[in-house]
């Protein structure tokens, strides 16, 4: 009688993992969302050094979600001057320049420091280009275990990469800083996929990809180590500073209501000064690790750099002949 009740457990169980297996679906989620990501890239005149990451489109009018750390210069603590937001094409070919040939100038809008969330605008959009969006679901409703995907850029890898895994841990607070609350999941982030969204098995978004552990005080390798700030804290964020998203109802979570951020240290987009003088670099007591995905760097695809340095020569090119006209 025992072993015949085990027998019963036994299949019970392993229907219930076979079933939610059958619900999560890689390829159909990153077909139906990888048209809403983006690459993002920052450069200043003159220079060749370039951040690159990735965002995710949440409304149709161009605007984009993304990191502060993808879109912020370090060494003038404000906004590169050049941005450009590049849209997936229908197919990826592995070709960089057709595969990046959808590009966009972008305007920085909002962005909070403190949280690691940015917003860009995609500008001179036409009215001929329509774009799908990325919807919320609510972090609350994440159980660890739950699998999910991250769509990206990452460093040395390809473009508009899927990598897949699941939620391994829930950390409020993260870093010290009240409000920013986190995943911790095993799926695979590097630098590019900065940004980028966590998206679950119903294609709606849980989570910005954001940090990375590598390495332990001593020295010790990390692996599998990865956070994503939760959606909720995002909604919050978004509320904070004028912009109101609802969550997509799901069976697991009828609740759409957003947290109050209380600010977290959200600053309007500075502009920059006419002044010579350099600008003083601000003290920064955030802790530091784990390291941002996209440290500013020299970036080792020559071919990226090249590319960026050419669409800046015929950006200027076209306001020369603009201002003749």
């Amino acid at each position: 009688m025992t072993s015949r009740v085990g027998i019963i457990l036994f299949i019970i169980f392993f229907f219930n993992i076979s079933v939610s297996s059958a619900d999560f679906n890689p390829r159909k989620i990153y077909d139906d969302t990888s048209p809403t990501v983006v690459l993002i890239t920052g450069l200043e005149p003159g220079q060749r050094i370039m951040s690159k990451g990735t965002g995710s489109i949440i409304r149709n009018d161009g605007l984009v979600l993304t990191n502060t750390h993808v879109i912020l210069n370090k060494k003038t603590d404000l906004p590169f001057q050049n941005l450009r937001i590049y849209l997936k094409p229908n197919q990826i070919t592995g070709n960089l320049k057709k595969d990046t040939s959808l590009k966009y100038l972008g305007e920085v809008i909002k962005f909070s420091e403190k949280l690691d969330l940015a917003l860009i605008k995609i500008k001179s959009l036409s009215n001929n280009d329509p774009l799908q969006i990325l919807r919320f679901s609510d972090s609350d409703s994440v159980s660890i275990g739950d699998p999910v995907i991250a769509i990206g850029h990452p460093e040395q890898g390809g473009l508009w990469t899927l990598t897949t895994g699941t939620i391994s841990s829930h950390i409020n607070d993260h870093g010290n800083i009240t409000g920013k609350n986190v995943f911790q999941t095993e799926t695979s982030f590097n630098r590019g996929n900065s940004g980028g969204p966590l998206i679950d098995k119903n294609g709606l978004m849980i989570g910005v990809n954001s940090m990375i552990s590598r390495k332990a005080k001593d020295g010790l390798a990390i692996t599998g180590v990865n956070f994503s700030i939760k959606s909720r804290v995002v909604l919050g964020w978004l509320d904070s500073v004028g912009f109101n998203f609802n969550y997509v109802s799901t069976i697991n979570s009828n609740d759409t209501r957003i947290e109050n951020s209380q600010d977290a240290g959200i600053v309007p987009v500075p502009k920059p000064k006419k002044s010579k003088t350099k600008p003083q670099k601000r003290i920064n007591t955030i802790k530091k690790e784990p390291k941002i995905l996209t440290e500013i760097r020299p970036y080792k695809n020559k071919d990226l750099i090249k590319q960026v340095e050419d669409e800046m020569e015929d950006m200027m090119n076209e306001m020369k002949t603009n201002s003749k006209q």
